[in-house]
């Protein structure tokens, strides 16, 4: 059986900026996604990671949120009372990038 590369991992930044859901990372030059809607804000960032990617990086990959939206969302409830991981501040958001 052919072995397979191991996913690497991109940390994204999620914050809620004057009700914008943002999404950043230190690890993908120019990546900002900015949306009202959450939903939309989340979907986006796979494809924006694999553009960026390619054209700043020459790499193709396929980019994939690490969590489903709902477990996203079901996070950011459960932690709603601890302020290190409220909405409004940074937090670690996992995208995986297959090869």
């Amino acid at each position: 059986m052919p072995e397979q590369d191991s996913p690497a991992v991109i940390l994204v930044d999620y914050r809620v900026i004057d009700g914008w859901h943002v999404f950043t990372s230190a690890q993908v030059k120019g990546l900002y996604v900015a949306h009202p809607d959450q939903r939309l804000a989340y979907d986006a960032v796979g494809p924006t990671i694999e553009k960026l990617l390619a054209e700043n990086e020459s790499v193709q990959v396929a980019v994939k949120p690490a969590v489903p939206f709902t477990a996203f969302l079901d996070r950011l409830r459960q932690h709603a009372e601890m302020v290190e991981i409220m909405p409004g501040i940074p937090q670690p958001f996992m995208v995986t990038a297959a090869r």
